[in-house]
């Protein structure tokens, strides 16, 4: 499994918000924001942060015809701030052989609802 956070607490992520003008913030009990906002580093159609703070600009990975990647995992802070990479793509490759992706999803939502987080959950799987 390959697994790349784009959070505002990770060295290289900060840094280039710090370049850009931003600043992230952490209070006690809370994960670290961009803006007091955001707790991503890179956002889709988020308007409410400059654009060159918060960029839209993925990472691009290139990978061999013989790569064991089966698919790719796309989420909102919602889910990434109540569970991780690893607890994600366990769960996903645990359910892949028996299960139609959208029952996937919607299993992966059931699970960490319980987890009472209060903030919007999206999930994409693309199978590769």
């Amino acid at each position: 499994m390959l697994l790349r956070d784009h959070k505002p607490n990770v060295r290289q992520e900060e840094e280039c918000i710090r370049r850009t003008g931003g600043r992230v913030t952490k209070y006690k009990d809370d994960v670290p924001h961009v803006e007091n906002q955001l707790a991503v580093s890179r956002a889709l159609l988020e308007y409410s942060i400059d654009k060159h703070i918060i960029p839209a600009l993925p990472d691009i990975i290139q990978y061999s015809k013989q790569s064991s990647t089966a698919y790719i995992i796309f989420a909102c802070d919602g889910i990434w701030d109540v569970i991780n990479n690893q607890q994600v793509g366990t769960f996903v490759s645990n359910k892949i052989s028996s299960n139609i992706l959208q029952d996937i999803i919607s299993q992966l939502l059931d699970e960490y609802l319980k987890l009472e987080t209060m903030d919007n959950m999206s999930v994409y799987i693309v199978k590769l």
